[in-house]
């Protein structure tokens, strides 16, 4: 099969305002039958109203200026509104006022700039960094980074908001983090302008202005990841000692539990770096972080909540609303310790794929000559080193992360959805949900069998999977992070030859109704992974030909009607797989018309690849394949049948 690259997963980040986005406002409007009227006639209106704001940014009167920064903090949340500001370049207009005279006009220019960043939508960073917001940032952090504001006391989040100069810093140091993410020039430029020690300066406040060091956190894991250049220099013997402080806060509150896991995401992003004798014990004290925010039960701490916010409403108490604060540090805890975990079980892959263009082929007819070319990386092995392997199985991190896997009862997370306070741990809870299936998939690609637990817990694992099919959410997220870890289970089972003999025909035509109608084609991508692992499983066992039967038809399916091309090859390798060789298989292969069918999809794959080629991107290595395997294939199997 076809390569697969896992995807590393960061946290979502909280709304700016702390308020629903207008989009999210109109989503939940129109769900309940009222569509927002901004999505029609209010799109002139707000696209006169931004022009008219932008104006005001020039005007003479620091008021206007001010309440121009304001107005567009709220504008560019709403998706016409902030086209129409990006097309008359609220960049090049806003961003000079980060280093306006008024320290009042930087907090709202530095506001209305976090929000744009906060779009969700990584080419509006991309152009805003193209539009040279860096500079105006990079010096008002520098200016910042000589004087940071040194609280007398602890300060909430509330009251950081309510500092100027505080909550300045607090919002550039969020539109900092939106552009690392997003643009990798803006990495460079991080690096550029030296802005490494504002966030270390600003990490060791977590003890009189935890909300600053939390977000200095994030953006320091964020620029962290690939980053060799700062990776070495925090390893520097003067500064590493600040990370190792942060990594080991004290402090029993969520905040503190999410600023450790966050810092364990930097130090695992810069252990190349790090001095060689102490990587080992660095690996034990980041898995120690991660095992202890995964045993804490979120849904039962937060079951015990729920009636108190129920019974109060809108106007919940201190306790209530600093308790719910906590609940959803911890959600956002346990998604980043999910995150690095996943991570630490991906190593990097140094390999890169050859460019391969129209010239790497000098025809385009299929290749006929040679033997079927056995691609069996559905899940390439990974080496993982001693001390990562060790730190996962010390903490028991495989069954940890296994008990995330599920939701708590219907009816509790239809009550969290529908109470507008507690809708943020309800994301939360799927997020987690969504990160641990990812989390499993590369746990169980990476980890050696016995260390899981052997075929027995394997089996388990794959159980618990067969269940969530029924119960999984319906956003492609969800979906694709559970086909990913049934892929990865099943995979896991056919290395070991350990057939899964709780899966049954209705499983399979569960996960093909689950997968078959999603647009998302890496989904579908993994629906024949499942199948290529459990046929190559069933090829040579003549009690289970009914099963292979069910899983050759499905496969056939895929590989001739779906309008993926990428898809279309990975369904392909996967009958290669499955019906190369053996007995039953090539039982199988006759009584579902298997060559006469791929036979007349050669000449539609011929056309489909002269068309599409240009558009493969990463995944044409893997349509090459399995077109020149296509051709050979047939003829294998047809010299098998004369003989």
């Amino acid at each position: 099969m076809g390569k697969d690259r896992r995807k590393r997963r960061r946290a979502k980040k909280p709304q700016p305002t702390g308020l629903p986005s207008m989009q999210e406002t109109t989503a939940e409007e129109a769900e309940l039958g009222n569509p927002s009227s901004t999505s029609t006639t209010g799109n002139s209106t707000f696209q006169g109203q931004s022009i008219a704001v932008l104006e005001k940014l020039q005007s003479g009167s620091d008021e206007e200026r001010e309440c121009a920064c304001t107005t567009l903090a709220t504008l560019v949340q709403d998706a016409s509104a902030m086209e129409t500001l990006l097309d008359h370049n609220i960049v090049k207009s806003l961003a000079p006022l980060l280093m306006d005279k008024r320290p009042s006009i930087r907090e709202a220019a530095a506001g209305a700039l976090r929000n744009l960043s906060a779009s969700s939508n990584q080419d509006v960073c991309m152009r805003m960094v193209d539009d040279d917001v860096f500079t105006p940032l990079a010096t008002l952090l520098q200016q910042f980074s000589s004087a940071i504001p040194q609280p007398s006391q602890e300060m909430s989040g509330d009251a950081v908001k309510k500092d100027p100069a505080l909550n300045t810093l607090l919002q550039a140091l969020h539109l900092l983090w939106n552009l690392c993410e997003n643009a990798s020039t803006a990495v460079s430029l991080f690096n550029q302008y030296h802005l490494m020690k504002l966030l270390l300066d600003t990490l060791q406040m977590f003890g009189v202005c935890l909300e600053l060091s939390l977000t200095a956190a994030h953006c320091l894991q964020t620029v962290t990841e690939d980053n060799v250049e700062l990776a070495k220099e925090l390893c520097k013997p003067h500064l590493l000692p600040i990370l190792e402080g942060a990594l080991m806060c004290p402090g029993e509150r969520m905040q503190h539990l999410l600023l450790r896991n966050l810092i364990a995401g930097c130090m695992y992003n810069i252990k190349e770096s790090l001095p060689a004798a102490g990587q080992g014990q660095t690996m034990q004290v980041i898995a120690k972080i991660i095992s202890q925010t995964l045993e804490i039960d979120a849904a039962n701490r937060m079951a015990t909540l729920l009636p108190q916010i129920q019974t109060n409403g809108t106007t919940l108490s201190k306790v209530v609303s600093e308790e719910l604060q906590e609940m959803e540090s911890l959600v956002s805890a346990q998604q980043v310790a999910l995150e690095v975990t996943s991570n630490m079980c991906c190593p990097e892959d140094d390999e890169e794929w050859e460019d391969l263009d129209s010239s790497s082929s000098s025809s385009d007819d299929l290749d006929d000559g040679g033997e079927v070319m056995q691609e069996d990386s559905l899940m390439m092995p990974l080496c993982l080193s001693a001390e990562i392997q060790s730190s996962l199985t010390n903490q028991q991190l495989p069954n940890k992360v296994l008990l995330k896997i599920g939701l708590p009862e219907k009816d509790f997370m239809q009550n969290l959805e529908a109470c507008k306070e507690t809708k943020t741990v309800f994301k939360g809870l799927l997020r987690v949900q969504s990160r641990a299936l990812m989390c499993l998939q590369n746990l169980i690609a990476a980890v050696e069998l016995e260390s899981l637990g052997g075929p027995e817990a394997l089996s388990l694992v794959l159980q618990k999977l067969l269940d969530l099919i029924q119960l999984v959410p319906s956003e492609d997220e969800s979906v694709e992070a559970l086909t990913s870890a049934l892929r990865s289970t099943l995979h896991k089972m056919a290395e070991n030859k350990f057939t899964p003999e709780i899966l049954t025909d209705s499983h399979l035509s569960a996960i093909a109704s689950l997968c078959q109608s999603s647009s998302n084609d890496a989904i579908r991508v993994n629906f024949v992974g499942t199948l290529g692992s459990v046929g190559s499983l069933l090829a040579f066992n003549e009690e289970t030909q009914q099963l292979l039967m069910a899983v050759g038809t499905q496969l056939l399916e895929v590989a001739t009607k779906d309008n993926s091309l990428w898809v279309t090859a990975e369904a392909l390798d996967a009958i290669f797989d499955v019906f190369g060789d053996g007995d039953v298989a090539d039982i199988v292969a006759a009584n579902i018309g298997l060559v006469a069918k791929l036979r007349t999809l050669v000449p539609q794959l011929k056309a489909r690849f002269r068309q599409g080629k240009s558009a493969l991107g990463e995944h044409l290595p893997v349509v090459i394949s399995a077109r020149s395997n296509l051709a050979r294939f047939i003829k294998y199997k047809e010299a098998q049948q004369c003989k």
